[in-house]
């Protein structure tokens, strides 16, 4: 926005407005103060960039007086000032890292005619996020105001975006392509589609894109999409902190925090998938039956393998991403597991519809497709079927097993699915 050196000078004269605003800098020592503003000053640009991007976008000249002299910038403080709005914009903007400021520093002229140092910051309008400083802020800009936005237009726009722009589409904030696993990538490529992704002939971005797994911003920049951070990068916690599986095993029936065992599987979806099904495989922890022949007692497996792989695939894709404060947790006891996932049935399902055979629209729909083309390292086959009947499988092979139908309850934000083991149950001697 105002490219144009002489547009920029005549929007200056006309002072400020819904989409320019004015911050006359003055340094104490290495400290950044804003001149007849009272406040902190990370907290009053926070207010100014978060109303701009609710609204309609704008731009800040750092180094002009609210009466629209230039008053410059010293050379020497260049540096000082931009880490400065830099961290005000990915630090005391929520969500952290999803806004960032195009800065472009400009020499214009004062009232002497001398040629001034200023700092030019362009904030895009959000398509993709309601932002809110750091201590809660919702604002928009009125004018040259910015002001609180009212409960109903919030409402309004909260759901206009997150609507409009689904979880699956969303960039992830301060991802770039660099965070991007090329290797576990083009293993899902070949996989799908029997060639490498080199051999696509489109260039990285946009076979990404084509794919959901990348964004191109306003600013020009690609981002990951939170599918391809959860899919294909090493570690989605660094960017979507609940995304990892945890285990705790018990030699007794109730979680009292004396463990046997614990685990945390991290890395991409599918990963933590196998890792834990190879847990359940291999643990000498998980409950086991057995039965007398003419040869001595011979152990076999309380549990299906097939129903406790289709349960941790439902509980990874099927789980709310967007609740980062919570991890599926898998609690091992001796005479069942439970599964604990974070957030609701989607769509208006209740429990009773899952039984019925019901066909769920799934929460992560677009991320579900791709693990289709996962293998299973049960039957070999996919991690996922097409047909949506794996929930009534997973009760079938259960119940064969135990005699014991599995439970799924909706507790709180979260669901839990318990399968019981077969019987007779564990055998400490």
């Amino acid at each position: 926005m105002y490219e144009d050196r002489s547009e920029l000078l005549s929007e200056i004269a006309a002072l400020e407005d819904t989409y320019l605003e004015f911050k006359e800098v003055v340094f104490k020592g290495n400290q950044v103060r804003f001149a007849n503003e009272e406040g902190l000053a990370e907290k009053v640009i926070a207010e100014v960039f978060v109303s701009m991007a609710n609204t309609e976008g704008g731009v800040v000249l750092f180094g002009v007086n609210k009466f629209g002299e230039i008053s410059g910038i010293d050379e020497d403080k260049r540096d000082l000032l931009e880490q400065f709005v830099v961290n005000c914009a990915l630090n005391n903007c929520e969500p952290k890292g999803s806004l960032e400021p195009i800065l472009n520093w400009r020499y214009l002229p004062d009232n002497d005619g001398k040629e001034r140092l200023v700092l030019q910051l362009d904030i895009a309008k959000s398509r993709f996020y309601v932002h809110h400083t750091s201590d809660g802020k919702f604002l928009k800009r009125v004018s040259s105001h910015r002001v609180p936005t009212p409960a109903e237009q919030l409402g309004r726009l909260l759901a206009a975006r997150n609507l409009s722009i689904p979880f699956e589409e969303r960039p992830c904030p301060k991802t770039n392509l660099g965070d991007f696993n090329k290797d576990i990538f083009n293993n899902y490529y070949q996989r799908r589609f029997n060639r490498s992704y080199s051999e696509s002939g489109l260039i990285l971005e946009k076979l990404l894109a084509n794919l959901k797994l990348a964004v191109e911003m306003d600013t020009g920049d690609w981002k990951l999409s939170n599918p391809g951070i959860l899919l294909f990068s090493d570690s989605p916690t660094n960017w979507l902190p609940g995304a990892y599986v945890e285990i705790a095993v018990y030699d007794h029936g109730i979680a009292d925090g004396n463990t046997k065992d614990s685990k945390r599987f991290t890395g991409p979806l599918q990963t933590q998938i196998n890792d834990v099904v190879a847990y359940f495989r291999n643990s000498p922890y998980l409950a086991v039956s057995s039965e007398k022949s003419g040869s001595g007692r011979i152990d076999l497996p309380a549990y299906s393998p097939l129903a406790l792989q289709e349960a941790v695939v439902n509980a990874v894709v099927h789980r709310d991403y967007e609740l980062t404060g919570s991890q599926i947790i898998i609690t091992l006891y001796p005479d069942r597991i439970e599964l604990k996932n974070p957030g609701f049935l989607h769509n208006t399902l209740k429990p009773e519809d899952l039984y019925a055979g019901c066909q769920p629209v799934r929460r992560n729909q677009y991320m579900a497709g791709f693990f289709r083309d996962f293998p299973s390292p049960v039957t070999g086959h996919s991690l996922m079927e097409a047909r949506g009947e794996g929930f009534l499988n997973l009760i079938g092979e259960s119940e064969k097993i135990s005699g014991k139908r599995p439970v799924f309850e909706v507790i709180g934000q979260a669901v839990k699915l318990t399968i019981f083991a077969g019987d007779p149950a564990y055998d400490n001697s």
